[in-house]
């Protein structure tokens, strides 16, 4: 990744010189800067091995209408991306119109790698969470999660944000302007995507499935419980092998989801 120094360099190639450089709280893995311009915009700087891969969904999501940071550069270790107007909402209007833009992007269909193997490979990683994950909850997994895996593996992949929630939505007013954070973005199911943004909350949830126009009923409600807690488990594992100890909120959701 590059050091905040390069983080000048590199963007002031593409955008001019570089005024003053913040770095942007995120995931452990990633870096992230905010880089103020003299010509008076503002860019954002991201390191991460998985910016080529950020890079194509935002520019897929865009071509179907769905407000992604507009990319300015991209490189295999880097990209830089436009700020998105306006701030983080949860406006029910605001996540109503996310929903609708979700339906939209889960009409892009392809395929990077195998659903199925893609949701087995936390549990079949399990050990390496010894110590971390309770023994009962680790039993607890191995028990459901893989038949839950065998019902939705047929499903056929289409394009996913990967973690949607109200603080990667951004508005001005009641405006979606924009859906940040794309490093999760992958192909698979797309009730794995409504099942992430449903850990915002119920009332998020039915304001969100409203706009996607999806009608909850008790096989759905499973399926999202479920999906919640591969999420969680996914990104337990993410957070883990970056070296960092946000764990506690993870198991507390699969240990609850497991319970209902």
């Amino acid at each position: 990744m590059p050091p905040l120094l390069d983080a000048r360099a590199l963007a002031g190639a593409v955008v001019g010189p570089i005024t003053r450089v913040e770095p942007v709280n995120g995931f452990v893995g990633n870096q992230t800067f905010r880089l103020h311009t003299a010509a008076g915009t503002t860019v954002y700087l991201k390191s991460a091995d998985t910016v080529e891969a950020e890079a194509r969904a935002c520019s897929l999501a865009r071509s179907v209408g769905v407000p992604a940071p507009e990319i300015l550069a991209v490189e295999p270790s880097y990209l830089i991306c436009a700020e998105v107007p306006g701030s983080p909402s949860d406006a029910d209007a605001v996540i109503t119109e996310a929903g609708r833009g979700l339906r939209r992007l889960h009409d892009l269909r392809g395929n990077d790698g195998d659903w199925a193997d893609r949701l087995l490979r936390p549990i079949e990683r399990l050990d390496v969470l010894a110590g971390i994950v309770p023994e009962d909850l680790v039993r607890r997994l191995r028990q459901v999660v893989p038949p839950f895996v065998d019902s939705v593996a047929a499903v056929e992949p289409v394009l996913l944000h990967g973690d949607l929630h109200p603080r990667h939505l951004y508005a001005v007013g009641n405006e979606l302007t924009g859906v940040i954070d794309w490093g999760d973005a992958v192909y698979g199911d797309p009730l794995f995507d409504v099942a992430r943004f449903s850990m915002a909350g119920e009332a998020a949830t039915k304001a969100f499935l409203t706009g996607y126009d999806l009608r909850r009923t008790p096989a759905l409600s499973r399926t999202l419980s479920l999906y919640r807690v591969l999420w969680s488990l996914m990104a337990l594992h993410a957070e883990h092998d970056a070296g960092g100890d946000w764990f506690a909120a993870h198991v507390t959701t699969m240990t609850k989801e497991l319970s209902a």
